[in-house]
């Protein structure tokens, strides 16, 4: 007991003094001061400028610091430390202020550290399941969509086929926006990872505007796109790979004749329903090397797979996944962009969306902020643990104003992807992924957990970006305002803290009129 508080005792001297130095080495500057270097922190990493903000957050602790945003300084400096990769040593500095003061939002960003030095990716061992919304062909007597039978969907966009009647229907955040007849014989539909929409029909691969880009085919099925847009196609006895921007295409021979129900992708593996075997074939990316099959209980004839490699499947009356099932009925097939499962049902013309939700966390990324006469815009990525954006994500993802919710508008929108080169592996994954960007170079790990590709020729210039938009406080305080983007799904809530001050909105606004 007494060795334990002399530790404590310890530790708040350590505090004391660090507090002391900071004042030695930059001179004592008032409060108002030290708000204007945070201030200046804030803009610089909302440029991009991360070494500039740190150095200006070190600064701004130099002096007095009003109590109450004692935190907030606290959390910024070791926000930009973890970013520019003095991880221990922010880690340290968070003991020894939590030493003090408990804080949600300095356990939250060392919460973060933890995911990506302890990276877990084993199957999930539990799913949380929650009905969202639903979308129907029938309203008040107009048909809008008849039995669908293929869905995909980018950002807050979802385009759903109706084979039936040769028309596509779309939605923004299950709002239906218009409806398009098509002259083809369309199977499938497909958004690629760069918001370009493709149709799959019997023996083609066509654009939106339904200008043929592939032939030849036999029986294809559209398994996903790798992070360079090329998409992948089981054909058969092969897999097409098709580079939408050279489109180049290429063939695999696969081991043997597969009569294809359904196929899925995740950032290494395809994965391949047999139709004839009953079993799901498990596919290297790059080789088309197998390695491993799933035996299946009773007739699948849709499944689906979360980034992680936990495949989730379809049977009678219920879903099946992590060998637990859950209740499920009078469903035709799924489609799942993660975390969101779509089940179709073809009686009644019916999607209903649900959360299906793994124990893996998600990464939420506020990185810019900005604002007009009226409003406050903040730029959230939601991102899984590999770095891959998620999509249809608006009805979990929320805004808070010093803890307290803000009636907002949330969409989508595409924003360019800033990207490192490296030669080596340095640094710590965490640093990358708080900075936003992706890495290509010469380290695997990096470029597996950044979203991003090997080759920078191969990167994708654009990513989706939430953008959360509402009526910011007026007047604007002269204190620091905290803003947090929560992503919630019952008791699972992800989530990122950053501020704003009363001088970036005037400095903002002023730029705006001149």
């Amino acid at each position: 007991m007494k060795v334990h508080f002399a530790k404590e005792l310890f530790r708040v001297f350590v505090l004391c003094s660090l507090i002391l130095i900071s004042v030695s080495m930059y001179g004592i500057i008032d409060e108002e001061t030290a708000r204007t270097y945070f201030t200046q922190a804030l803009e610089k990493v909302y440029a991009g400028d991360f070494k500039s903000a740190y150095d200006l957050s070190v600064k701004a602790m130099s002096g007095r610091i009003y109590v109450e945003e004692l935190p907030y300084f606290w959390y910024l400096r070791g926000r930009l430390a973890i970013a520019n990769g003095l991880v221990d040593k922010a880690l340290e500095d968070f003991r020894n202020f939590t030493l003090l003061v408990r804080n949600d939002d300095i356990d939250n960003l060392v919460g973060k550290v933890n995911y990506f030095r302890k990276l877990n990716l084993g199957p999930s061992q539990s799913f949380t399941m929650g009905y969202v919304d639903s979308i129907k062909g029938n309203v008040r007597g107009i048909e809008y969509f008849q039995t669908p039978t293929s869905l995909t969907v980018y950002g807050d966009n979802l385009v759903l086929l109706d084979q039936k009647n040769k028309r596509l229907v779309y939605f923004k955040n299950n709002k239906m926006l218009k409806i398009r007849k098509i002259s083809k014989d369309v199977k499938q539909v497909f958004y690629n990872r760069d918001g370009n929409l493709y149709l799959l029909g019997n023996k083609s691969l066509y654009d939106e505007k339904e200008q043929e880009l592939l032939s030849d085919l036999q029986v294809p099925y559209i398994a996903g796109a790798d992070r360079s847009g090329t998409i992948y196609i089981v054909d058969f006895d092969r897999v097409v790979k098709f580079n939408t921007r050279t489109k180049e295409r290429s063939n695999f021979k696969l081991p043997q004749r597969t009569f294809c129900l359904d196929a899925e992708m995740t950032i290494d593996r395809i994965y391949i329903l047999d139709a004839l075997k009953q079993k799901i074939e498990i596919f290297k990316l790059d080789t088309l090397e197998k390695v491993g099959e799933v035996s299946l209980a009773e007739k699948v004839w849709s499944f689906e797979v979360t980034p992680y490699g936990d495949l989730i499947y379809l049977g009678k009356d219920k879903l099946v996944a992590g060998g637990k099932d859950y209740p499920l009925k009078d469903v035709d097939f799924i489609e799942y962009s993660y975390p969101t499962l779509f089940a179709i049902k073809w009686k009644g013309n019916t999607v209903e969306q649900y959360t299906f939700k793994d124990d893996k966390p998600i990464l939420v990324n506020i990185q810019d902020v900005s604002f007009d006469e009226n409003s406050a815009y903040a730029y959230i990525s939601v991102e899984d643990l590999f770095g891959d954006e998620i999509h249809y994500i608006k009805y979990a993802l929320s805004m808070y104003e010093h803890d307290i919710y803000v009636p907002t508008d949330i969409y989508a929108e595409q924003k360019d992807v800033q990207h490192v080169k490296v030669e080596k592996c340095s640094g710590e994954l965490v640093s990358y992924r708080l900075q936003g960007v992706r890495v290509v170079g010469n380290c695997p790990i990096l470029t597996k957990f950044t979203g991003s590709v090997r080759n920078s020729d191969d990167l994708l210039s654009k990513k989706v970006v939430w953008i959360a938009k509402w009526v910011y406080l007026k007047p604007v305080p002269p204190g620091i305002i905290k803003l947090s983007a929560k992503v919630a799904f019952k008791e699972q809530i992800y989530y990122d803290t950053m501020f704003y001050t009363q001088k970036m909105v005037l400095d903002s606004v002023g730029k705006k009129k001149e």
